[in-house]
Order: C-alpha cells, then sequence, then structure tokens
C-alpha cells in the first residue's frame, strides 16, 4: 500500500473513530458532519470523500461495528460439534458482545427507536443475519433429536430471553426504581453476570429438549 492510499486510510479510519465517541457520548441523533471531521482533525472534503452524506458515514460506523459479532457467530456456526453445542456458543457470541459493547448498543437502539434513518434500518436487516443462523442451528438441534419441535423462532424467542430479558430490565429500572435500591441493584448484578447468564441459557435448553419439555 503507498503512502496516499495509507493516509486515506488513516483518515478513514479517524473519522469512525471521531464518530464513535461522539456517539457514545451523546447518541447518533446528536452527530453533526462539522463535529466529526473537527474531531478526526479532517476537513470537510475528506469527510465527503469517504463517506458522501451523513446517512452513509452512520451506516458504515454501524456495519463496521457489527462485523465482528457476525462473523464470530457464522464461525460457531460453521464449526464441528453438535448442533445443540454450537447453538449454546452462538448465544454466549452475542452475550459476550453484549456486554463489550453495551454503551454503543444502547445508543444504537435509542436511535432506531427515534428515528434514526441509517439505525432503522438496520434494525430492519438484523432477521436475515445473525438471527439467521441462530435459527438454522435450532433446525439443526431439532433434526437432530436435541430439541423439541417448535417453531423455530418461538425456540429462539425463549432462549434469548432467558439471557437477554433480565438485562433489559435491570436497564429499564436504573430510573425512578419501581423496587428498593437494593433489589434494583442485586437484578443488575445478576443480570449482566456471564456466569449467571451461562446458567440460565443452560436451564433454557434443558427446558427445551424433548426430555426436559415434557
Amino acid at each position: 500500500m503507498g503512502i496516499a492510499a495509507l493516509a486515506r486510510s488513516s483518515t478513514r479510519d479517524q473519522l469512525l473513530t471521531a464518530g464513535r465517541e461522539i456517539v457514545l457520548k451523546r447518541g447518533f441523533q446528536e452527530l453533526t458532519v462539522r463535529e466529526v471531521a473537527a474531531a478526526a482533525g479532517a476537513n470537510l472534503g475528506s469527510f465527503v470523500y469517504h463517506f458522501g452524506t451523513r446517512d452513509a458515514f452512520i451506516r458504515t460506523l454501524i456495519e463496521e461495528w457489527y462485523a465482528p459479532l457476525l462473523s464470530r457467530v457464522a464461525v460457531v456456526a460453521d464449526s464441528a460439534g453438535a448442533p445443540i453445542d454450537r447453538l449454546r456458543r452462538a448465544i454466549l457470541q452475542l452475550v459476550d458482545f453484549g456486554a463489550e459493547q453495551d454503551a454503543f448498543m444502547g445508543r444504537l437502539l435509542m436511535a432506531a427507536a427515534g428515528g434514526e434513518k441509517a439505525a432503522r434500518e438496520f434494525a430492519r436487516s438484523l432477521a436475515g443475519r445473525h438471527p439467521r443462523l441462530l435459527v438454522s442451528l435450532i433446525a439443526e438441534a431439532q433434526a437432530d433429536g436435541a430439541l423439541v419441535e417448535e417453531h423455530p423462532l418461538q425456540v429462539l424467542c425463549f432462549l434469548m430471553a432467558s439471557v437477554g430479558l433480565p438485562r433489559l430490565l435491570a436497564n429499564a429500572w436504573q430510573g425512578p426504581s419501581l423496587f428498593s435500591k437494593t433489589v434494583s441493584a442485586a437484578l443488575g448484578q445478576i443480570a449482566r453476570d456471564r456466569e449467571r447468564i451461562v446458567q440460565r441459557l443452560d436451564w433454557a435448553i434443558r427446558g427445551l429438549t424433548p426430555q426436559g419439555f415434557r
């Protein structure tokens, strides 16, 4: 790669880094092209050269944030081993990614709910991404006799609720609490503790086996 190409790559990366920092501090809705360029030490022409528009920039920002998760889930889905074991490991990839990227994920969900175009487009596209891989693994596990013969999406909802719903509840109760601070703090700890998340996932999987479903 030549010096000019390295410089272009560096500017692009700096713009994306600046954009991520702004999103984490204030959210997608507060992101402006001028602020991103200024934070990256670049001019507006460089921004337009690399991304064209604000929407295209946000779309790239989201896609490059998401790409490692899709790759991690795909690697597990395509690996050797029993389908039920691969399903469990794939869901844990989501758990670990969510723990690592909790702040950005929260900003993204808020942006989608608030009508941010690129965030809404991403949310609408998700069904054909890692959830599709999980549904495929569920179908494989069912064919293998390891999971009950229910609709794969129903099974996926049950499994994801076991790992994700407590975290959503804990986040929702960080504001004006429905319970005492002690209970809210305990819920937050239980919802985010990886060992307990794994335990809930294993309970859910066990309950969905033909033996456990009876």
